[in-house]
């Protein structure tokens, strides 16, 4: 018999099928005689420089350096040797390396403790593990209130100037809808 040596390791924008953990499977997958659900994952290597908008749809892994945006429909990952300069958005975006520019996820936003963001972030649900390095505002707002949220803080922002704290009735009305 003879040994082959191949490589297996990810190229710069090579896919790669990710087996997602027990219990994230589609409803549809959790049939005993169905195989585990798998995600395409588009890796994006350290060498890897851009400039301009990048898009996808895809859930993608940065570890090169983006100057531009960064419109995105499912999840972005920015490894720990990747860094942006310039917005994401996107479903669900995790820091492990540098950030600099707003944060905008439409589920959640986790920084870890190798993360540093220099921005803003929105998003329902953030994290923010200790050890990270975060310069910025924390915004979470509901999903489905976004777009009224979005209308309540310019408001807010107009009637109470940066470093004034807003009274508990202010507060119950921006977090509870009440009038």
């Amino acid at each position: 018999m003879r040994n082959v040596n191949v490589d297996l390791r990810p190229e710069a924008g090579d896919t790669v099928r990710v087996p997602v953990p027990p219990g994230m499977q589609p409803q549809h997958s959790q049939h005993p005689h169905h195989p585990p659900a798998a995600k395409s994952v588009a890796v994006l290597g350290p060498t890897l420089r851009f400039k301009g908008e990048l898009s996808a749809e895809e859930d993608f892994i940065l570890q090169g350096r983006i100057e531009g945006s960064i419109n995105h429909t499912q999840s972005v990952t920015i490894g720990s040797e990747g860094s942006v300069l310039g917005n994401i958005h996107a479903r669900v975006i995790t820091v492990d390396g540098t950030v600099e520019g707003d944060l905008h996820g439409s589920e959640s936003v986790v920084v870890h403790e190798t993360g540093k963001v220099v921005g803003n972030i929105f998003a329902p649900r953030i994290g923010i593990v200790e050890g990270a390095l975060f310069n910025g505002r924390v915004e979470m707002t509901p999903r489905a209130a976004g777009a009224e949220s979005q209308r309540t803080s310019a408001q807010r922002r107009e009637q109470n100037p940066p470093g004034i704290p807003m009274t508990a009735e202010e507060t119950e009305h921006l977090l509870l809808g009440k009038k």
